[in-house]
């Protein structure tokens, strides 16, 4: 059973589950959401069946209880064949799927399923985009300032390239080897982007993807702000450390339990 678990010093959200074992497309159990033309074939939607879901163990205090957060997950599948084929795509085609995303974003806003998104695509494995919807980590602090605009406006000797939409820039503080992030020059929400904006994003994925190393990971993170940006990164990321979750295996239960009888055993 998966759940969330708020950690009481740091504030930061613990997810205790098993990583999947296999790919996602080439397992997927659910009928078809929905289809969008695509090349020679179509896109299609499947939802994820997962089970993660508020903790039942809770801890004491004013502040510090398990979280409200069940969430959503699907995937977005081009290519029926194990393999990914998005480097070839012309920057018109990339826009078409970017597009194929946006509109799903704008059918599931209409549930609750969290503000907090990633949609994640690993490169070079099976050509498909896994979309998350969460309510936690973050909830956006009525009156506060978006973190994302301070950042876009900071970015000073680690801008790497703009375009009339986008800014392309290291961050300050990266939290994994070869990140980069591509973020719209003013506030915008991914759901919220038009043709001309989607196109302008996919030429400059285009032309980074091009200097990417094989194994990449492309992730588009919003979060409660309702400020998109797309992260890069060198090597397989999993979804909810992009939103800054830690995951485990094993509950701590099931730890303490396996520990108790070994001293037992011991005594």
């Amino acid at each position: 059973m998966n759940e969330f678990r708020l950690d009481p010093e740091s504030l930061s959200f613990t997810l205790v589950s098993k990583e999947p074992t296999k790919c996602k497309a080439c397992d997927k159990k659910s009928e078809k959401l929905a289809s969008f033309p695509f090349r020679k074939g179509y896109v299609n939607v499947y939802d994820i069946k997962d089970d993660v879901q508020p903790s039942k163990f809770e801890l004491t205090g004013e502040r510090f209880k398990s979280s409200n957060a069940d969430g959503y997950e699907e995937i977005t599948v081009e290519n029926q064949e194990h393999g990914d084929n998005l480097r070839t795509y012309s920057t018109e085609e990339i826009e078409h799927l970017l597009w194929f995303l946006c509109e799903r974003k704008r059918v599931l806003n209409k549930y609750n399923f969290g503000e907090n998104m990633v949609i994640i695509r690993h490169l070079d494995q099976h050509g498909y985009f896994d979309t998350l919807l969460l309510h936690v980590p973050t909830q956006k602090v009525p009156g506060s300032r978006c973190t994302e605009c301070e950042n876009v406006n900071n970015t000073n000797d680690r801008e790497v390239y703009k375009t009339e939409n986008f800014v392309l820039y290291v961050p300050f503080a990266p939290k994994y080897g070869g990140e980069v992030i591509i973020s719209p020059r003013k506030h915008l929400a991914f759901e919220d982007c038009d043709s001309v904006v989607l196109f302008d994003l996919a030429g400059v994925l285009k032309r980074l993807l091009e200097k990417q190393p094989q194994e990449t990971t492309i992730a588009i993170v919003q979060m409660a702000d309702r400020h998109f940006k797309v992260k890069l990164f060198h090597g397989a990321v999993d979804a909810y450390s992009v939103l800054g979750i830690n995951r485990i295996d094993r509950s701590p239960e099931d730890i303490s339990k396996e520990l108790r009888a070994k001293m037992s055993n011991g005594t």
